[in-house]
């Protein structure tokens, strides 16, 4: 199967779906920032899970150079998504879950991940960062978490959607087969882990 992947922030992503200009979006999706798509044109399937974290770069010892919460009377050098973006929605709902203020000092943004980590890397401030995104970097410990495990962090679904096929403009036989390969794979695995706990 040939494909071509666009990478886009989530709004200009759901906008190409939504004009024909894809057949399938792999996005982030958290029920305070639900996909602005129809339920009666559109169809999601979940293919696993992501969780958004505060990371560091790693000093002395595995510490983080800058940790939440920040001292008293101080801030902390934030590594910030652009305005609008969906991880940066995500980051503003863990702020305002959070049981103290953050006090995060915005010094850089961006619209990619991967240019927050790279930064981050560098020691330029701390960044909040989907984990599977940094496993080398945790592994190497490049980067550490810089909040004690289950503080200031987001779970999210990782989603795929696509047009229903009775609607649909076109409906390309490769995506069309990929769609259906992951359904079954979802069904196989949901079966598998029900009859796990049958047998515990």
């Amino acid at each position: 199967m040939k494909s071509r992947l666009i990478a886009r922030n989530v709004h200009d992503a759901v906008l190409h779906l939504v004009e024909g200009s894809c057949d399938l979006l792999l996005a982030y999706h958290h029920p305070s920032q639900p996909l602005q798509l129809d339920p009666d044109r559109y169809e999601m399937m979940s293919l696993g899970h992501e969780t958004l974290v505060a990371y560091a770069k790693g000093v002395v010892d595995r510490q983080p150079m800058f940790s939440l919460p920040a001292a008293p009377g101080r801030t902390v050098p934030y590594l910030a998504y652009a305005p609008g973006t969906y991880l940066g929605r995500l980051v503003e709902v863990i702020a305002k879950q959070s049981s103290e203020p953050l006090h995060l000092e915005p010094i850089y943004e961006t619209d990619m991940a991967e240019g927050l980590k790279a930064m981050t890397i560098e020691g330029h401030g701390l960044a909040f960062l989907p984990a599977t995104s940094v496993r080398k970097e945790l592994k190497s410990k490049r980067l550490v978490r810089a909040a004690p495990p289950g503080m200031h962090e987001l779970e999210t679904d990782i989603r795929i959607c696509r047009e229903r096929p009775e609607p649909a403009r076109h409906t390309r036989p490769g995506a069309h087969a990929l769609w259906n390969f992951l359904a079954a794979s979802s069904a196989a695995a949901t079966a598998g882990s029900c009859a796990s706990c049958r047998r515990a």
